[in-house]
């Protein structure tokens, strides 16, 4: 063999060598990373399920039939979990009947699609099933309710306060029990009534037959003064989003406790066979977001399909649909302090790209408008100042946009409605389309 072909095989031979000696080298470093890491295993829901103990209401006597009352086997399991260093429970999918209220405090509960169905008197019990505590969560489970009293009662409620990061998500609360006039259900879905709450999350969940889907409620009569006298510590970071609600409402009701940090999105509210003429109702919050909603009104009502009243600070309504079945006002928004008597608060707000509906969209005359008027945007009160309406649609109310105070109306579409603009003299108005 020439020396060129000596070479070139030898050029060759000493590639294949480094190349082998290269895949060596990667395999003992996986090798060694495998063994460094060797016991850790990375988290997942399914593994979690496998790994013991896995605790479920069956290791405590429940027969998950979906007829026997396994009421006390709940209660004996979280009471079992608080007591350990364990935080969860599992259900397993099952059907499960309760004829009492469960205590479920300090744990976190995955219903894996069960269904607990409870019928419980509010003669006796005030409430169905009570959860929460810092870093618990309730998820897949469906709350079938029925109240065997006569007495309104909570269905699922939160009394934690000081709690942080508090998770309700993808469940299902149904109640089935309502009063005779069909006013509003007397068994009430999620009601959170914590104080110096950090980080409380309600997402995609269904609320059905509730009245009151979600409540965040801090309220104490209407004669204490929310900065002298508050309930508890304020809350921050309310987030409720996603929620599908028939026949249900929400609400964050802070009055008598500072709530700031509130998102509300990408909700809706339908009414099917109960009065809703309040779906929408914020009050006392600093720092307010409504975002991307639908609502729906069906009663006749001076209240508003959308409410927010005592606001401050940072305010944005935006992208909602808002629709005033039977004589309501669409989006009626304010800070008068009402039931807190709070200190009158700075106002930056900005009600923004709103589509606005009411009940004489589809009239051609004034003839036939129903009693009482109906506003689409009111800003009822004279501290609502500095607040800008813009890019809105507005159409079929007596009056399309009132501002008591000085705001700025501005790029609005307003159809069919006999008094489109009514504002303070203060207020500016411009480029709005009158149809």
């Amino acid at each position: 063999m020439n020396p060129t072909g000596r070479s070139r095989r030898r050029l060759l031979i000493n590639a294949a060598l480094l190349s082998a000696a290269g895949t060596a080298g990667r395999l003992a470093s996986a090798a060694s990373t495998a063994s460094a890491t060797a016991g850790i295993t990375p988290f997942s829901h399914a593994a979690l399920m496998r790994e013991p103990p896995v605790i479920t209401p069956m290791m405590f006597g429940a027969k998950a039939d979906g007829m026997s009352d396994d009421t006390a086997a709940f209660n004996a399991m979280y009471a079992h979990v608080r007591a350990t260093s364990s935080r969860t429970v599992f259900l397993r999918g099952h059907r499960y009947q309760a004829n009492g209220s469960i205590y479920a405090r300090d744990v976190s509960t995955i219903g894996e699609g069960a269904t607990l169905t409870m019928a419980v008197n509010s003669e006796k019990d005030s409430y169905a099933f009570e959860w929460g505590g810092s870093d618990t969560f309730v998820t897949e489970l469906a709350f079938d309710l029925s109240n065997l009293g006569r007495n309104p009662m909570q269905g699922v409620v939160n009394g934690c306060n000081d709690a942080s990061n508090q998770r309700f998500f993808r469940n299902r609360v149904t109640a089935h029990t309502t009063e005779p006039s069909k006013l509003q259900s007397n068994i009430f879905g999620l009601w959170v009534l914590g104080t110096g709450l950090n980080g409380l999350y309600v997402l995609d969940n269904q609320f059905e037959g509730c009245s009151y889907g979600v409540q965040v409620n801090n309220q104490d009569g209407m004669d204490k003064n929310v900065r002298k006298q508050p309930l508890g510590k304020p809350s921050q970071h309310i987030h409720i989003r996603g929620n599908t609600c028939i026949d249900a409402t929400i609400g964050v009701n802070t009055p008598h406790v500072m709530c700031s940090n509130v998102v509300i999105e990408g909700n809706t509210i339908t009414p099917k066979n109960l009065h809703l003429d309040l779906p929408l109702n914020v009050a006392h919050v600093t720092e307010l977001v409504v975002y991307g909603n639908t609502v729906t009104s069906n009663t006749a009502s001076a209240n508003g399909t959308l409410h927010i009243e005592d606001a401050s600070g940072a305010v944005t309504v935006s992208a909602n649909v808002v629709t005033a079945l039977a004589a309501n006002n669409g989006i009626q928004f304010g800070v008068d302090p009402s039931a807190s008597h709070d200190a009158r608060p700075a106002m930056r707000a900005v009600i923004m790209a709103n589509h606005v509906q009411g009940s004489l969209a589809s009239l051609t005359s004034t003839a036939s408008i129903p009693h009482g008027e109906t506003i689409g945007i009111l800003l009822p009160d004279p501290g609502t100042i500095d607040t800008t309406v813009t890019g809105n649609y507005v159409a079929g109310f007596t009056q399309g946009i009132n501002a008591v105070a000085a705001s700025t109306v501005f790029g609005n579409t307003i159809a069919n409605c006999p008094v489109p603009l009514r504002l303070s003299k203060d207020s500016a108005a411009r480029q709005n389309v009158v149809k």
